[in-house]
């Protein structure tokens, strides 16, 4: 990989592929944490950045990003938003300055302002359809004080009827500059001439001194949070651990421990609620390693009548981590490393995917290559170390529940 960092502070990072195609993925730190009191801002002006610059129509930018991309989105989470997509080399210079212009040159109108907050309200509606995102928004409502975690990426529906267009246009002016973004390119073409086509497409992008906002970080409140809800067929329920205070070593050592407790259909947590007590069809597990968001999640459906004895049996395994030390032999190691290598190698051959993680490594940590770096020299971690961040992990535990009793 290659780097370089421009006179007006945009950050390039390049990384050589052998495939036809090419990837971008812009990354700003201009998340929701960056909302303050507007909820849902950062959300709003990813949107309106759609909306037509002032060379381009929003008919306009919707016709070339479906001519020049095969594959081409936009997201807001919490630490971040990325504007991404995949193309042909031959078109990467078309799509840098079709991505230069939507965050160069945005012209915000009432009437686009308005039309967007239209769609977004409706997509708010929507939003408690997904158990799974509902029963997370409820997680942190209940356990998140002061933060802006507390509330959906998306905004409340107080927060967006009372946002107006100069709160966007506010957002947009602060935090979409060139000092605070982080272009990630994978292609076969040559540096060089990658760091030109970029230098041209976003020299005019201003740099700005960025706002003093940094969000206090606090941990999750513990305990087993209940919320009701009609019309579900199965109960769901999400259990968080912090991990706020692990190293990159530590983070490394959990991915290896998740491979043997809850990733997969041989896992510790599968076989234990799936096949020994039929309490589950499935379980899910994620590392989650982002900024604001630092937390070890465990997902599963059950029925109702088994949400108690299903978080017991869970309680229980954990208290039995430290007999793994004897279980765990260095062949088992070297099969768990590879099969969390593969699934993130196979993860990354979506090179769109590889510059996203690199690209949103770099805004929330400052550097790209530790997104590269959690795959490497996992063979050089001792079991007692697995076992030990994961009693680190372990202990803290805020269990959410929605089922419909």
């Amino acid at each position: 990989m290659e780097e370089y960092i421009f006179d007006n502070g945009l950050k390039l990072i390049y990384k050589k592929s052998n495939s036809e195609l090419s990837s971008i993925c812009i990354s700003l730190d201009a998340g929701a944490s960056r909302d303050g009191e507007k909820l849902g801002v950062a959300h709003v002006t990813e949107h309106m950045v759609y909306k037509g610059t002032e060379t381009r129509s929003e008919k306009q930018i919707n016709t070339e990003l479906s001519n020049i991309f095969g594959f081409q989105n936009a997201m807001t989470n919490y630490p971040y938003v990325v504007f991404y997509g995949t193309l042909l080399s031959e078109d990467l210079k078309k799509g840098l300055d079709l991505f230069s212009d939507i965050l160069l040159q945005p012209v915000f109108t009432e009437e686009g302002f308005k039309e967007e907050m239209e769609v977004i309200k409706q997509e708010l509606k929507e939003w408690d359809e997904d158990l799974e995102q509902y029963t997370e928004d409820k997680l942190y409502y209940n356990c998140m004080d002061n933060r802006r975690l507390k509330y959906p990426i998306i905004g409340t529906e107080e927060s967006l009827n009372n946002m107006t267009i100069d709160d966007t246009i506010d957002f947009f002016n602060d935090y979409y500059c060139a000092n605070n973004a982080t272009i990630t390119i994978i292609s076969d073409l040559e540096f060089e001439d990658i760091r030109d086509m970029v230098e041209d497409c976003f020299i005019d992008w201003r740099s700005e001194k960025l706002p003093e906002d940094e969000e206090v970080i606090n941990y999750p409140k513990t305990g087993v949070f209940i919320n009701k809800k009609e019309d579900i067929n199965s109960a769901k329920v999400q259990i968080i651990f912090p991990i706020n205070e692990l190293n990159q070593w530590e983070i490394k050592a959990l991915r290896v421990f998740n491979q043997y407790f809850g990733e997969g259909v041989n896992s510790i947590l599968f076989d234990t609620l799936r096949t020994k007590h039929g309490l589950v069809y499935d379980v899910l597990t994620r590392v989650a390693n982002e900024e604001y968001i630092k937390v070890y999640k465990i997902t599963y459906s059950t029925a109702h009548e088994n949400v108690e004895k299903s978080i017991e049996i869970v309680k229980e395994l954990i208290k039995n981590i430290n007999g793994y030390r004897s279980i765990l032999q260095k062949n088992d190691i070297e099969d768990l490393i590879k099969s969390f290598r593969l699934k993130r190698l196979f993860a990354n051959e979506q090179s769109v995917r590889l510059a996203m993680g690199i690209s949103t490594y770099d805004t929330m940590f400052g550097d790209g290559m530790l997104y590269i770096d959690e795959t490497e020299n996992l063979d050089k971690i001792p079991v007692d170390y697995i076992i030990d961040t994961a009693n680190k992990v372990l202990k803290n535990m805020t269990v959410q529940v929605i089922s419909n009793k």
